[in-house]
Order: structure tokens, then sequence, then C-alpha cells
């Protein structure tokens, strides 16, 4: 579910969430920072008090080997230890309120090995700007930011021309396809003796010409791999206008 009001400029959202990984792009930015606080994402499980209780839900992905836990703490409970009561992130495991931010277009994976039921929300402004994001090598972890539905060909590495990428290297999008993925391609029907329909880069899910047909829901994430350390940006235009 997408909700955008207020002039389309302040949104709300809430992706269900599956178990294990659920990959989520966090859609909207704080009000005035142009950032998205990790303690933003909130976890909702309609107040069946599932998450939030030694039940390690954890954060993935943009820190690197360290992860964030989904807590509970309330300081009167524990004799007034701490200074934060209610649902947050900690990387820590305790009491200390995890200082993470994301940009617009950065993703993470939210893991819920016991399976609960709840969902991933997240409020603040919409983002209407491309994204644009400098890869490293290994996964990098990016994802759909709009509140509206892109297909996964939207979704373009820029080397500058340099012609790393697409030339059967195997950068691949993991994440939304399940135990499948979706290899980068680059292809030319008149260097292949018109074998194919596609001319450019674009996304395939069997390694060749055929153009992979994915949806990336509002919210939906995913890591691209790198595994050679190209240099290259991770290129998402805005779907629409405000």
């Amino acid at each position: 579910m997408a909700d955008v009001t207020s002039g389309n400029t302040v949104g709300y959202s809430e992706v269900a969430a599956r178990e294990g990984l659920t990959f989520y792009a966090p859609q909207f930015l704080g009000i005035g920072v142009r950032t998205i606080d990790i303690n933003a994402i909130q976890l909702d499980d309609d107040g069946a008090g599932n998450v939030g209780w030694g039940d390690m839900m954890q954060i993935v992905g943009p820190l690197g080997t360290a992860s964030a836990t989904y807590e509970y703490w309330d300081a009167a409970m524990y004799m007034g230890e701490g200074t934060v009561t209610g649902n947050f992130w900690s990387n820590d495991g305790g009491t200390t309120v995890a200082d993470v931010s994301f940009d617009a277009g950065a993703g993470v994976a939210i893991d819920n090995p016991n399976g609960y039921v709840f969902n991933i929300k997240n409020s603040g402004e919409v983002y209407t700007n491309t994204v644009e994001i400098a890869a490293g090598e290994g996964l990098n972890w990016s994802g759909n930011p709009y509140p509206e539905a892109i297909s996964i060909q939207a979704v373009q590495l820029d080397d500058d021309g340099a012609g790393n990428v697409g030339w059967g290297d195997m950068m691949q999008i993991v994440g939304p396809l399940g135990t499948a993925s979706a290899t980068y391609e680059y292809w030319d029907a008149a260097m292949y003796m018109g074998e194919g329909t596609v001319q450019g880069n674009f996304w395939s899910d069997d390694g060749g010409n055929t153009i992979a047909d994915v949806t990336l829901t509002q919210g939906a994430g995913f890591a691209i791999d790198n595994p050679n350390g190209y240099d290259f940006n991770i290129i998402i235009p805005c779907p629409f206008t405000l």
C-alpha cells in the first residue's frame, strides 16, 4: 500500500514482510533532511508484540558485516536504564539507538527468521529525483524508493562509457526474484546476425537476449552483485513528476 498526500509531497507506506530476508528500499525521506534515518523504518505487527522482544529481527546490508537489531525498550521497566521508550533499531542489542542513515535508493534486507507476520512502515517526503549511487565491490543494496512500481529494466548501470558492465561480467540482481537472478547484459542484434530483438543494456533472466519481465513494486529492494569491483553508478530515474 502506498498513500501520497499533502500535495504529493508527503507519503506513507507499508510493505508486508515475508519469512527470511525481505529486501526493502525505504520510500520516503526525512522531512527537510533528504536522507532516511534507520529508525524511520518501523515494524508493525498490529499489537501482537512479537517483533522487538528478543526476536533478533535484523537489518543487514548497509552496515556491512554488522547489523542493527529491532528492540523494544521502556526505561520505566528497567529502573530508568537507557533513554529509549518504544521500538527502535539498536546496533548493540540494548538501549543504544543505531545512528545510521540512508540515501534515497539505498536498500536493506530485514531478516525475519521466525516467520512473524508484520508490515514494514516508512513515512516522510516523497523522493522525486533520479537515484544515482556509486557501486562498490560485492553486494550493493538498492531498490525502488518511489511510491510507484517500476520495471527492473529501469535500473541501469553506468560506467561512463568504459564498457565493462554488460559484457559477460555476470553483474546480477538478487533479491526480488527469489532464488533466481537477473544478469545485466549488452546485446546488439546487428552484432549477432539479427538474433534477438534487444539493442543496448538490459536485465536478462537467461543470461542471453531475453528481457527479464520483473516489476519492482514500491519499496522493493534488491542487491546488485559487483564481484569484479568495477566502477559504475546505479541509476534509477524517477517514474513520475509532481
